[in-house]
């Protein structure tokens, strides 16, 4: 189990963590600090205002981890973020003997606390966690799927030749006005697009405009008109497109976009919206993190995509805002908008759930 996972696991489980470090955690200061001597792993702090500063390893089985391990607590004995501070080596039990008296001789000539966590219980806790944020989101979904397409806007433009030929059923031939052919990786994700937002629906060999794509037309952006084919993803969306996909969204139908929209959503809540990756080649602990919780093992690149792309989606319905760092990472939070939206997932997937449950026994 890696070491960015195991963190998620105890942080999110502080009764648990609290036991292992034998101290009574009052709240998290911070995780991930980066400092002038290293970046130290967490800081928990106790109701008196006593800090704990971790560095949490998980097994260590070769003289070079030791060694690293020794000379970050090393450094970090330069950070203090209060006059009460304690450092902490917390690691994995399952280390073995010799080793484990060598951290324990480091701990003592070095005053450093030395705190041991079973992997193994970690590891069925790690389950148990997400089993939990399941829960309380009502059911879990499939995980996400990445797909090319970075606003819904783009909609503008798989849907416009239905105003063009003034027609509710359309051939592939003709859906693909605006495209190089139907059989282009481009075109079928534009469609892939309107078909997880209701706006059409299969129609023998062709593709029928649903209700929801004629209101969607009927409150194009006046500047559509005027476009260019290659400007018609980039005319933003009207109020009333807005308020019409987020109907569409919140309706109860789990495609596989509106999905991908519930898993950004729950990535906020269990990162507490702290990161989101402004590059492609973005740290390790981070992906291993996002793929954890997605229950996927994408490649960073593709996690970015998803990532970003999705959030785009947020953004335009006005979900979330972006807090812009000029470095690695941005922080995102819900706007009371995506609150709302994202309680509205809860409550439909807890009925779904219950649904399922439902005890027939008070009839018999």
């Amino acid at each position: 189990m890696k070491e960015s996972l195991v963190q998620w696991t105890l942080l999110n489980n502080p009764d648990f963590l609290g036991r292992c470090l034998d101290f009574r955690i009052a709240s998290k200061i911070g995780q991930e600090i980066t400092t002038d001597f290293g970046r130290i792993d967490f800081v928990v702090e106790d109701v008196k205002k006593n800090q704990l500063i971790v560095e949490l390893e998980t097994i260590l089985d070769t003289k070079p981890k030791l060694d690293y391990c020794f000379s970050q607590v090393i450094r970090y004995k330069n950070v203090q973020f209060s006059k009460k501070t304690t450092y902490c080596i917390l690691y994995a039990a399952e280390t073995q003997s010799p080793n484990k008296q060598i951290v324990r001789n480091f701990g003592n000539k070095n005053d450093v606390l030395i705190r041991t966590y079973s992997l193994n219980k970690v590891k069925g806790l790690y389950a148990q966690t997400v089993e939990r944020l399941s829960l309380s989101f009502g059911l879990a979904l499939p995980e996400p799927k990445n797909y090319t397409i970075c606003f819904l806007r783009w909609l503008n433009k798989i849907l416009m030749p239905f105003s063009n030929f003034k027609r509710v059923i359309l051939t592939k031939n003709e859906l693909a006005k605006y495209f190089t052919s139907h059989r282009t990786t481009n075109f079928k994700c534009y469609l892939k697009l309107a078909l997880d937002f209701e706006m059409v629906e299969p129609h023998k060999d062709r593709y029928k405009i649903t209700a929801n794509g004629q209101d969607y037309i009927s409150n194009f952006s006046p500047y559509v008109f005027n476009s260019s084919p290659k400007q018609l993803p980039s005319i933003d969306l009207m109020n009333e497109q807005k308020r019409l996909l987020l109907k569409i969204l919140t309706n109860g139908n789990w495609t596989v976009h509106k999905i991908n929209i519930y898993w950004f959503l729950r990535f906020l809540e269990v990162t507490n919206g702290e990161w989101i990756p402004n590059m492609k080649d973005f740290a390790q602990e981070k992906l291993d993190l996002a793929n954890g919780l997605f229950g996927v093992s994408y490649k960073k690149r593709t996690m970015y995509e998803l990532l970003n792309f999705t959030y785009n989606f947020c953004s335009e319905l006005e979900l979330v805002e972006r807090v812009k760092s000029g470095g690695m990472y941005d922080r995102v939070y819900l706007t009371p908008l995506g609150v709302e939206v994202n309680n509205i997932f809860s409550l439909d997937l807890l009925a779904k759930k219950s649904r399922l449950n439902l005890s027939f026994k008070f009839l018999e």
